[in-house]
């Protein structure tokens, strides 16, 4: 059976990969990559099959890890062009094996054949660019099936309040619904009604600025901990991005460093756990609205690292389906009476080589009600037990551990589903 390839993911170390730079735009441009254009990964030189296992060999290095999900063209073998198939193994740096639906009619391909990692399929309706560097960009799921398919707006420009020198983010925020990337209507997600533009508009000046309230923030001069005027060394950061058609998690490391640890952030549908859910949308961010001179702990503020701090979930409206964003609280099973229960910081069961066996949950959250879990998406119950981005063959499935980070030493593993 052809391996299923609804779940993609795209790395840092891909060939021709987008990079998070201490620039602005850096955010916008991972993100088109990976929702909207794909990427090239390279020219195949040579293709052969034995049944219906492909083996492509590569002029250099193709940078690729099992599972990724690659697209062939420019094959005169019409059988050989997949638009979708998933990568089995890795033998070399410059070879990889792949399935095919059918036998072909023969052993060996020809022609000009390329290989790139297809887009998760998204559409971006709006956008703008900033003369300065960056711009807007309004990304949404294209399935209709969805029972709603609000706008994942993202501002990752300059802002008047923010000098050039400073950390680098993207505002990010749910919108209803949009007529181009600056007329907003709807429920918005966070919104203050007393200051509109409180998520996407800096007020004050200097170092006691406000700038932005729900950020993806991909570059500082720490990995976690420090404040927003800070200036980040130059350099590209780590930074892995999993989804499908109808949600993504997006995990960037802030400093310029191999061993960086990285902030979980993402966007998109959930599974509902209540009767009649027509708005099963959330946005994880770290959410804090402070000047820009505060240090704060980027990853202590979003939800899918941390529930120690206030509830800072968000999600377009709430259980009752009130015309009002809310905020709610991630959490897992709680094995103790300890409420930071955050991605496996801890040894809540024992250190990996004492049980032998790295048990991970499914991450659900709340409102005032039990109200969804997210999809493709698990807390462990130790302490990074995986290497990062290691990948864990189990129950049928693929998954991979990514390190992230909470606050000052608290040090986890998120893991995320690749594939089935």
């Amino acid at each position: 059976m052809v391996a299923n390839t609804d779940i993609k993911f795209f790395v840092h170390t891909n060939n021709n990969a987008p990079q998070l730079q201490n620039a602005f735009g850096s955010m916008i441009n991972v993100l088109d990559a990976a929702l909207i254009n794909g990427i090239q990964v390279g020219t195949v030189s040579s293709m052969t099959v034995s049944g219906k296992i492909v083996t492509a060999v590569f002029g250099a290095a193709h940078n690729l890890m099992p599972h990724q999900v690659i697209k062939i063209t420019g094959a005169n073998q019409a059988e050989y062009n997949v638009a979708e198939a998933k990568v089995a193994s890795v033998p070399n740096a410059t070879t990889i094996t792949f399935e095919l639906p059918e036998i072909p009619g023969t052993t060996i391909a020809t022609g000009t054949i390329n290989c790139s990692l297809p887009p998760l399929g998204w559409e971006k309706p709006f956008s703008s660019s900033n003369p300065s560097g960056g711009g807007k960009a309004a990304y949404r799921s294209k399935n209709l099936l969805l029972s709603s398919r609000p706008f994942l707006r993202v501002v990752d420009e300059q802002d008047p309040v923010q000098q050039p020198t400073y950390a680098k983010f993207a505002k990010v925020g749910i919108v209803e619904d949009m007529t181009d990337i600056d007329t907003m209507l709807g429920v918005q997600a966070p919104f203050d009604a007393a200051a509109p533009n409180k998520n996407w508009v800096g007020s004050g000046s200097g170092n006691t600025a406000y700038n932005g309230w729900a950020k993806w923030i991909y570059a500082g001069t720490t990995d976690n901990f420090s404040a927003e005027t800070g200036a980040p060394p130059a350099g590209p950061r780590n930074w892995i991005l999993v989804g499908t058609k109808d949600y993504f998690y997006i995990f960037p490391a802030q400093l310029n460093t191999a061993a960086a640890n990285a902030v979980a952030y993402g966007f998109g549908a959930f599974k509902s756990l209540i009767n009649a859910d027509t708005s099963n949308t959330f946005l994880s961010a770290t959410v804090n609205y402070t000047t820009q001179s505060t240090s704060y702990f980027r990853g202590q503020w979003t939800a899918l690292t941390d529930n120690q701090q206030p509830a800072k979930l968000i999600v377009l409206r709430g259980y009752n389906q009130a015309a009002q964003y809310v905020i709610g609280t991630s959490t897992s099973l709680q094995l103790s009476t300890q409420a930071n229960m955050y991605s496996g910081a801890q040894n809540y069961i024992g250190a990996f080589n004492l049980t032998n066996v790295a048990p991970f949950a499914p991450v659900v959250f709340y409102e005032t009600v039990l109200r969804g879990e997210f999809l493709g998406l698990y807390w462990l119950f130790q302490s990074r037990p995986y290497n990062d981005r290691q990948v864990i063959e189990q129950d049928s499935g693929a998954y991979m551990a990514i390190n992230v980070i909470q606050s000052s030493g608290t040090n986890g593993q998120i893991i995320v589903k690749i594939g089935d």
